[in-house]
């Protein structure tokens, strides 16, 4: 037994005093030997005395023996023995007693009269020990008297003194299921005394369901033992509702008959934090070796070889990359001298040499570089490799770890450097041609507009004169050339504005199968005789929403290019089908969204193209046709003009097999525009008055000429700002004819609005070589804007005005629009 020892006169009063004060412990043994030392009589050496408990005679029931186990005595075969059972304080004891070789060795066993004084002696001593013995019963009660009340004088003291080390006492009588929780033990989980009844129920409702199986299958082992202590880990219910980790521990103080534990008293000490240690160091533990399988793995996956080399030169690392660069498989490599298994014979002494040098110093200038050299693929053939060499500790000396890259192929294009060397002049040569196709575009914009004006001009002043009657013969024919230049160049001027895709874009709906029956000839004479032309076309084909013009010069262009394509003549094939993209179910090459679309597929059974000029058939200037025979423009050209028609297009191409382009175009209810054959215009001119808003004042004067001529009352201006000052300054204006492109602080499309602010019922006409995006979004005309190109006839002119004046509410608000954006 335990006991603890405070301080002198220290107060002991609360648990916080009684831990202050603690300053050790007392062991207090209670040994059998001393009470039966004291019972004992003088002359009790000549006799081996033991005592057990209960009716049998075995080393577990012995609890008192005078002799040692292992001494002489107990080694010795004694003349007489003699045992008798008596009953002590109700429980059965046996004892035994045997002659000791003491009082044998005073005896001569061989007389009669010594046998009878030996027997003499027995019978007295076995009475001496029995009379001892109830006399000695007595004083033993008088002792455990004595020492229950030191017990129970003490056991404050023990229990503060297991409290002070934190630990909850707990005692359990199985005969009556009756527990006593001390109130440390209540506390530990933020109870008070109150809170908890000395019930065994008290304790399962607060142990965690998971832990309470477990719990009991441990209490049931206890107590079906008939030895051993009880300990337990487990979870608790705290009052604040959290858990708390507990280890219980007890042990038997009383058991039954049959040796099973009847009382137990015990601890509860929190070790939570333990617990929570033991889970970081498993967290850790389990993170150190997913950290060692997720470095495997990746050595495993990693596109190089990973090999690792001892001190020895043995391979103890070879990944799935290196059996695979190098034939053997880890299981045949591991344990080889990495020399003699990768290393070409001609290399190996000075691989040797370099290995034994890093050895002896730990160090070789090829750490931490980068070198290439050969290696030996289990088949003979040579691997020319790449290594990054590093190095490591391992068992107290340097080993080293090689990742190794394949090179072949690198090798193989050095190789081939000498014939790439001629493609990359040609290159270089096409890009040269591309920059300059490209510069040539950037220009074309500005270059359109003032061509414009000055055909403009011309043109302009040509008409006027043609209008004098009376000319000579010669210089009617005169100006009819003249004229006929200005249309030339104005073709031209529209030409370059398409190529650098300047041209607004005016959709309306259109039926590609009538689309392409009217322009059946045309493609039959620009594909030749050699080729074969076939158009299917499904019934019922829906319209699209395009601009046709735009549409016919793609679908030419696209022929033009499958007729190249086919030099010795074969089959264009262009299909129409009906389509619909479902969400989730369009092919890998759609990007848009699901809907109705109209397919146009152009397929030529020419030559073919390869996957990687698949992939680059839509960027500007590439093309694969010779140096003038192209400017890679129209297929660049088609793939703009289908995304501005929110369209997709792709190409479905092979080698030897031909090429199909497939252009889906959005589905269109409305009907079917039928180009209208295009009628004489006749210059048929009015009274009303027309503001004319130009910068270019010979552009300005050949308009003003053409109105006047037509019978109009016109107004002029230079520029957007004194424009706006003639509205304001009260003059009745019928229509405003202004360029897009002005200089000043006032655009034309803000003149625009502002003049429909002040005069709402104002018709607006807008002309120009190049609009700049001006009136378009995504190269389409705003809704409701009016323009006439320039260079312009005096009947177009004409035409316009009177269909400006025709429609003058049903632009108003576009300019509004137009200036937001």
């Amino acid at each position: 037994m335990y006991l603890p020892v405070y301080r002198r006169a220290a107060p002991v009063a609360s648990l916080e005093q009684r831990r202050a004060s603690l300053i050790g412990w007392v062991g207090a043994p209670f040994r059998m030997d001393d009470l039966m030392n004291g019972l004992r009589p003088e002359r009790a050496g000549d006799i081996i005395l033991s005592i057990h408990d209960g009716a049998e005679m075995t080393p577990a029931s012995l609890l008192y023996s005078s002799d040692s186990p292992n001494s002489a005595e107990a080694r010795h075969a004694s003349y007489f023995s003699s045992t008798q059972r008596i009953d002590v304080a109700g429980r059965p004891w046996t004892l035994a007693l045997r002659s000791a070789p003491l009082l044998e060795t005073r005896l001569d066993s061989d007389r009669p009269d010594v046998i009878a004084l030996v027997g003499s002696i027995v019978s007295l001593l076995l009475a001496l020990l029995v009379w001892a013995l109830a006399s000695g019963r007595g004083r033993a009660l008088a002792l455990v008297d004595a020492v229950t009340r030191q017990l129970r004088d003490s056991e404050f003291r023990w229990k503060y003194a297991l409290e002070g080390a934190g630990d909850g006492v707990w005692d359990w009588d199985r005969s009556t299921d009756s527990v006593v929780f001390s109130t440390r033990w209540k506390q530990m989980l933020g109870y008070d005394d109150a809170d908890i009844a000395d019930r065994v129920a008290e304790l399962k409702r607060l142990i965690h369901p998971d832990d309470l199986p477990p719990v009991r299958a441990i209490v049931r082992d206890y107590l079906a033992a008939t030895g051993g202590n009880y300990e337990a880990e487990f979870r608790m219910l705290c009052k604040d509702g959290s858990w708390r980790w507990i280890l219980a521990r007890g042990m038997a103080v009383t058991r039954d008959a049959a040796g099973n534990p009847v009382r137990t008293i015990g601890t509860h000490t929190d070790i939570s934090r333990s617990r929570e240690d033991a889970d970081d160091l498993r967290t850790a533990n389990a993170r150190l070796a997913a950290e060692r399988q997720r470095v495997q793995v990746i050595l495993d996956h990693s596109h190089d070889a990973f090999v690792a080399v001892a001190q020895d030169g043995r391979i103890t690392d070879w990944n799935a990359k290196a059996e695979a660069m190098f034939g053997w498989t880890a299981a045949e490599a591991v344990g080889q001298q990495l020399t003699s298994l990768i290393v070409p014979a001609e290399q190996r002494n000075a691989h040797s040499a370099v290995f034994a040098r890093f050895l002896h110093s730990g160090d070789a200038e090829e750490i931490g570089n980068v070198l290439e050299i050969n290696t030996l693929h289990r088949s003979g053939r040579v691997v020319p490799v790449e290594l990054a060499i590093g190095r490591f500790p391992q068992d107290g000396a340097h080993a080293v770890s090689v990742f190794i890259r394949d090179i072949s192929d690198r090798k193989l294009a050095q190789r081939l450097e000498h014939d790439r060397s001629r493609a990359l002049e040609e290159a270089r040569t096409a890009l040269s041609h591309a920059q300059k196709l490209e510069s040539v575009g950037k220009l074309t914009g500005g270059i359109a507009h003032d061509f414009n004006n000055v055909l403009h001009i011309i043109g302009g002043n040509v008409q006027l004169l043609q209008l004098f009657t009376g000319l000579d013969e010669r210089v009617t024919k005169r100006l009819a050339s003249i004229q006929g230049a200005v249309d030339r160049g104005a073709k031209l001027s529209s030409q370059l504005l398409m190529f650098a895709r300047r041209q607004p874009l005016k959709p309306v709906a259109v039926n590609a199968q009538r689309a392409l029956r009217d322009m059946d000839d045309l493609l039959q004479r620009a594909i030749g005789e050699q080729v074969t032309l076939a158009i299917v076309s499904e019934p019922g084909l829906w319209n699209t929403l395009a601009d046709l013009g735009q549409l016919e010069n793609v679908i030419l262009n696209l022929a033009i290019n499958a007729r190249d394509a086919m030099p010795d003549g074969g089959t264009l094939k262009i299909d129409l089908r009906n389509v619909t993209l479902r969400a989730g179910e369009a092919p890998a090459w759609v990007d848009a969204i699901a809907g109705d679309y109209v397919r146009l597929s152009i397929t030529d059974s020419g030559v073919g193209m390869p996957p990687e000029v698949v992939a680059m058939a839509f960027e500007p200037f590439f093309t694969t046709k010779p140096i003038g025979s192209g400017t890679g423009l129209g297929l660049s050209m088609a793939y703009g003009f289908v995304k501005q028609s929110d369209g997709h297009i792709h190409i479905e191409s092979a080698p030897g097999q031909g090429a199909t382009v497939v252009i889906h175009l959005p589905r269109s209810d409305a009907p079917d525009e039928e180009a209208l054959a295009p009628t004489p215009l006749i210059a048929v001119g009015g009274s009303e008055t027309v503001l004319v808003v130009e910068d270019d004042a010979d552009v300005k004067a050949t308009a003003v000429g053409m109105l006047r001529e037509l019978g109009y009352h016109v107004l002029d201006a230079h520029d957007g700002e004194s424009a706006l000052a003639v509205i304001r300054g009260g003059a009745a204006i019928d229509v405003l004819f202004t360029d897009v492109v002005m200089p000043g602080p006032v655009s034309s499309t803000q003149l625009a609005a502002a003049a429909r602010e002040l005069l709402p019922r104002i018709a607006v006409l807008y002309t120009s070589g190049y609009t700049q995006n001006a009136l378009t979004t995504g190269g389409r005309l705003h809704d409701g804007v009016q323009l006439i190109g320039k260079p312009y006839r005096s009947e177009q002119l004409a035409h316009k005005i009177r269909e400006v004046l025709a429609i003058p509410l049903q632009n108003d608000g576009v300019e509004k629009r137009i200036s937001s954006h």
